[in-house]
């Protein structure tokens, strides 16, 4: 009954450490795609170069997030030239 307790215990903490894994993956590709869009769209190639962007608009970013989430994101897009690619691209 101990060794199935055990087993049981391992597996539970092989999928936690498993759905960890996947979360990090995910908010790593996350910050490399917002990452490039800041890179192709304002010439942003560096840490300080963001850190002194960030500072400049965070006043008015932040004053008018409602605003601006509220935007279609195809509209968006549009504005940014940016072209919508299949995930199932073959």
């Amino acid at each position: 009954m101990d060794e199935k307790i055990k087993k049981m215990q391992a597996e539970k903490q092989r999928l936690a450490n498993q759905l960890k894994q996947k979360e990090r993956k995910a908010r790593t590709q996350k910050l490399i795609r917002m990452g490039g869009l800041l890179e192709k769209h304002l010439g942003i190639t560096g840490e300080e170069e963001t850190i002194k962007l960030i500072a400049s608009f965070q006043k008015s970013i932040l004053e008018n997030k409602d605003r601006v989430n509220a935007m279609d994101i195809n509209q968006a897009r549009n504005i940014l030239g940016i072209q919508v690619q299949s995930s199932k691209e073959s």
